[in-house]
């Protein structure tokens, strides 16, 4: 049987009866609820056909006067109200809107319980004050919900809306909110995609009212979010509320019925800049500009996106210009600095980071570290030591800041101050201290200062005394400065880490060479020899090692395999020619010096005197 629109009432009484809560409720909810669910009306709207399109809720002002949200009524055809008790309010029509804020004032025929007004301005309410909505639930009964409030929203010119961590039913869109003592904070709107939020009672309280009440199916019906007054308050709050999806939708609806309207394109920026749709936001700054070329903040914002966009000369401009209108924006000269960076001119990247520097920035060590890396780039080694030293002394252990001092240092050529530093950096952050003193050891390499190289190639042995590596840079670090005894013992300790290592044997016996123990030398050459039979050079170093023994039988084979292994080596041929002669086969000597006149004409002439 289908009911007909007049036992609505009589069915919502029932449900109130034998219906459990629909929500859990504190004893302090349970009391605002008995005290105040008086001034509470439930709505039942009606289309064309009179069938149902919505439920909603409305609350007391006056005894013949209630306050509901607008978007909820924009359409209808037709509304009955209830109260707590399921009986029946008859609404004779509206007698004030207020379309910016999403409010409608309907003139009730029979007498409500009008709730209390605060006694002192909401505005002075606490984040974290309890609060209570009140409205009608999806079974028709009037119901509370209990939260606290987070923070006032600013959301448009004038308008500060308030953010609960309440959780409601859309049809408690209309409904009070109300604090411990039962005195009305606000009413409850349930915005389009089901945001919430608050609208102050000052705001319902200044509704113009109308003497004569405007019945329903006179009114000119509208899909309120459809309107400029609705998309522009939806989009403005979603967009305090971090709604970024719905913000969008309704702030495009905005402009679209709106062209002039600024304050949306602003906003459609912001969003559009979370959202990364980069290109949006450019084409909605510039549109703020456009609409108003004085507003410094929107060419801040423009260069902003633009250099997110890698588009840094546009950027560059638009950032500029707003620093000509002079934007109280300390970060904007930073941001500039980047830009600048970015397009290579360091010498205007410095200059803005020094204004940054000069604005007194909460923080100021960031520009002094871009500052110093831009002098890097000018080649202003001092100064860019000064910036760093600047940027150290709020940033002591920060890796960055400290790995760019030593860097300037270096560059600068002093290297003992750049070693200093590194050594530091290994105290700051032991995980990678091999790495700092591989920078040390790096850079007196590149200097040639072999005998400072040896600190930091002995520390990355002590870090690591079984890498074979760090052993065997240590072993070169003694030969390069003649420390022949230190340097075949840590060779010898490579081969102890690991014993194929042919290498190793090659320079043990290069340091007995230099140190002019030949025979020595042969051993090790003859262990290269043996574990790299292909490398001409270990062949080679073992001969002349018996050449200088004056051992040229023993000589002759590696001779000839350093000349088998390549045969356009001059030095080798050269060697060879030697042997021969000094074993009495000028033949062989002649042969080899017709060889090196067409591949070392120098070597051969020189080969030539001994020649008969």
């Amino acid at each position: 049987m289908t009911l007909s629109r007049k036992t609505v009432p009589a069915l919502a009484a029932l449900l109130l009866l034998v219906t459990a809560p629909a929500f859990s409720q504190t004893e302090e909810a349970g009391k605002v609820l008995a005290g105040s669910g008086g001034g509470v009306l439930g709505l039942v709207i009606y289309g064309a056909d009179k069938a149902e399109t919505a439920k909603a809720s409305a609350l007391a002002l006056a005894e013949d006067v209630a306050a509901a949200a607008y978007h909820v009524v924009s359409q209808a055809y037709d509304l009955e109200a209830f109260n707590i008790k399921g009986k029946k309010v008859k609404v004779e029509g509206v007698i004030g809107v207020d379309k910016a804020h999403d409010i409608v004032l309907l003139r009730l025929k029979g007498k409500a319980e009008p709730l209390t007004l605060p006694s002192s301005d909401i505005a002075g309410l606490k984040s974290g004050t309890r609060l209570f909505a009140l409205g009608t639930d999806r079974n028709g009964q009037i119901a509370v919900s209990e939260g606290t409030l987070r923070r006032f929203l600013q959301a448009g010119p004038g308008l500060k809306v308030i953010d609960m961590s309440l959780t409601a039913p859309d049809e408690f869109s209309g409904g009070p909110i109300l604090d411990l003592d039962g005195q009305l904070v606000g009413m409850m709107v349930v915005l389009d995609r089901g945001i919430k939020i608050g609208l102050p009672v000052q705001l319902l309280a200044s509704v113009q009212r109308s003497a004569k009440a405007t019945d329903f199916k006179s009114l000119a019906r509208e899909n309120f979010f459809e309107t400029f007054e609705g998309a522009s308050l939806a989009g403005r709050t979603s967009a305090a509320m971090d709604e970024l999806t719905s913000a969008r939708m309704h702030l495009e609806t905005a402009v679209k019925l709106n062209p002039s309207f600024l304050e949306g394109f602003w906003l459609l920026g912001a969003v559009y800049d979370s959202q990364r749709d980069y290109a949006s936001a450019v084409n909605a700054y510039r549109k703020v500009t456009e609409l108003d070329g004085t507003r410094a903040d929107a060419w801040y914002r423009l260069g902003s996106v633009l250099a997110k966009m890698q588009k840094q000369q546009e950027a560059a401009g638009a950032l500029e210009k707003a620093v000509s209108m002079g934007i109280e924006s300390k970060e904007i000269h930073f941001e500039l600095g980047s830009v600048y960076e970015a397009l290579g001119d360091f010498a205007k990247a410095a200059s803005a980071y020094e204004a940054f520097i000069a604005s007194k920035p909460e923080v100021a060590w960031n520009g002094y570290l871009r500052l110093g890396l831009c002098r890097l780039e000018q080649k202003q080694y001092e100064e860019a030591i000064a910036a760093f030293l600047e940027a150290r002394k709020a940033q002591p252990k920060d890796v960055k800041v400290n790995f760019s001092l030593a860097d300037a240092y270096e560059r600068a050529g002093r290297l003992d101050k750049a070693e200093e530093v590194y050594y530091g950096l290994a105290e700051i952050n032991p995980a990678e201290a091999k790495s700092y003193y591989g920078q040390a050891l790096r850079m007196y390499n590149t200097a040639q200062d072999f005998a400072k190289a040896i600190g930091p190639a002995r520390k990355i042995v002590d870090l690591e005394p079984d890498n074979v590596e760090n052993v065997y840079n240590l072993g070169l670090m003694y030969f390069q400065v003649q420390d022949y005894a230190q340097a075949v013992e840590a060779f010898k300790q490579c081969l102890a880490i690991r014993p194929e290592l042919a290498n190793a044997w090659f320079q043990i016996g290069a340091a007995y060479y230099n140190e002019k123990k030949y025979n020595e030398a042969i051993e090790a050459y003859t262990k290269f020899t043996e574990m790299s039979p292909d490398e001409s050079n270990g062949w080679l170093s073992l001969g002349v090692c018996y050449m200088l023994l004056k051992k040229f039988e023993q000589a002759l084979e590696p001779m000839k395999k350093a000349v088998d292994l390549k045969p356009d080596n001059p030095n080798a041929l050269y060697n060879l020619a030697i042997v021969y002669l000094n074993l009495k086969d000028a033949y062989s000597a002649k042969d080899i010096y017709n060889k090196l006149l067409s591949l070392d004409p120098a070597t051969a002439e020189k080969l030539k005197k001994y020649l008969r």
